[in-house]
């Protein structure tokens, strides 16, 4: 059972990875323990939610949200793509805005979708619950520590290079997310 929990944990955990990635390439670094403890209270929560919805409901709630994760990550790559060609100050100013307690409830929301799909899916099996929530808390939070890590690293040697990719990323990933290839 473990082996499969960690192969999970880290595909799970590979959107926040992504996530972080941009967020510290926007120069968010005095922020970044913000991001990885909203990070891993939702991807620890939002699965067990999920197994409880999954022991209660039917599959119609993953068909009505599964567009809305992948959808904010193309939002948000847009975004961050644009805002690289922009002044130095609007940058800022949407880094601030996306790592907010608000903006990062939001993200971190959308980026659970998925979890909340897993843990739908996984609550008709006997996944212990919180081996589940603990293992995907777990790559949440080494995810974003290294991603941040490694963005705002990059971004310091090569601003507009890693915003744009950066952007590209998220909406590669969410389009990936959109079509059922991640």
């Amino acid at each position: 059972m473990w082996p499969q929990l960690i192969i999970l944990g880290a595909i799970i955990g590979s959107n926040n990875l992504a996530t972080a990635l941009a967020i510290g390439a926007c120069g968010t670094v005095e922020r970044r323990w913000r991001v990885v403890a909203v990070f891993a209270a939702f991807e620890f929560t939002i699965p067990l939610v999920g197994l409880w919805i999954g022991q209660r409901a039917s599959q119609t709630v993953a068909e009505y949200v599964s567009w809305l994760g992948p959808a904010i990550l193309i939002a948000m790559g847009l975004w961050i793509t644009i805002s690289a060609f922009r002044a130095k100050d609007n940058a800022e100013k949407l880094a601030e805005r996306v790592t907010s307690w608000r903006g990062l409830i939001t993200l971190s929301a959308a980026l659970s979708i998925d979890n909340l799909i897993v843990g739908f899916s996984l609550g008709l099996g006997d996944i212990d619950p919180l081996s589940l929530a603990t293992t995907i808390g777990a790559f949440a939070i080494l995810f974003a520590w290294l991603g941040m890590r490694v963005g705002a690293y990059a971004q310091a040697k090569h601003r507009l290079t890693t915003k744009v990719g950066t952007g590209l990323l998220l909406i590669a990933l969410g389009l990936a997310v959109a079509t059922g290839s991640f």
